[in-house]
């Protein structure tokens, strides 16, 4: 899978468990630690485990797997490091404590237009 796809696809699977304020971020051309960053909220820690879950087991099926899971047992700031993507799922007061958003605001956003929209 190409890198843009595997970003639509983490941004879908975040979706399909109810993540909330998703921002995708373009990094790579301020950074050298990864090309894109996705930032987003879970409600609770099992919430978040669930966000975390999905992601791994939807890019696992496409034989994309993390090389690195940090914060899961906590599930407060769980970090999915799929090389060149950065998956950051927050509780929304740790999140907002570390504002990676405005760290990264030089960065651009990357937009996705309705990932998981009903097609009702």
């Amino acid at each position: 899978m190409e890198t843009l796809e595997i970003l639509r696809k983490i941004v879908e699977k975040a979706e399909e468990k109810k993540g909330e304020d998703i921002v995708t971020l373009e990094i790579g051309k301020i950074s050298p630690i990864a090309d894109y960053m996705v930032i987003l909220s879970g409600s609770v820690p099992v919430h978040t485990r669930a966000i975390c879950d999905n992601i791994i087991s939807g890019l696992k099926e496409y034989g994309v797997i993390p090389q690195h899971l940090e914060g899961y047992t906590e599930g407060r700031w769980i970090a999915i490091d799929y090389g060149d993507i950065m998956v950051n799922i927050f509780l929304p007061e740790i999140r907002d404590y570390y504002k990676l958003e405005w760290l990264w605001s030089d960065a651009p956003k990357v937009e996705f237009e309705n990932v998981n929209k009903d097609t009702d």
